[in-house]
């Protein structure tokens, strides 16, 4: 797991350039990448509109990532690891702006885990058209419509 830099360019992220620096934490400390990390999965933790941020949280990350708690004679595989620097690192952010703080079960409950349903669904569905040329779906159960003079206004 590992934390990216903004991109600079919403545009640049759909057309797959990748222009941002990940941050990740292994046993040689800090590591700052920007290549790799193309088949990621990304885990937006910004409400649009709050996008202004991301310039402040970019120094925020560096500043975070330079403290002695994530020098390379630290790193533990089970305890302080990559998750727990990216964790870390969002409830330092979250603590800044007076918001609660995330463990480890509720962010993967709430950010990890639908993030990866959905990239298991893309993939499933991509190994499908790569393999048969097309996908069919089940089509959508019976809808129910409201009996006329029964709506509210």
């Amino acid at each position: 797991m590992g934390i990216k830099k903004s991109v600079h360019s919403s545009s640049d992220q759909l057309k797959g350039r990748f222009l941002g620096v990940v941050y990740n934490y292994t046993g040689h400390g800090v590591q700052r990448d920007r290549a790799g990390w193309e088949q990621s999965v990304t885990i937006p933790l910004l409400q649009p509109g709050m996008f202004g941020l991301m310039d402040q949280w970019d120094k925020y990350l560096e500043d975070f990532s330079t403290t002695g708690a994530w020098l390379p004679h630290r790193y533990g595989e089970d305890h302080h690891n990559c998750y727990s620097y990216a964790l870390k690192f969002i409830n330092c952010v979250l603590a800044t702006e007076g918001e609660g703080w995330l463990d480890r079960d509720e962010f993967t409950e709430k950010f990890v885990i639908p993030r990866t349903r959905k990239a298991s669904k893309y993939i499933m569905l991509y190994r499908m058209i790569e393999e048969h040329g097309f996908y069919v779906i089940d089509p959508p159960g019976p809808q129910t419509s409201p009996r006329p003079g029964s709506g509210s206004c």
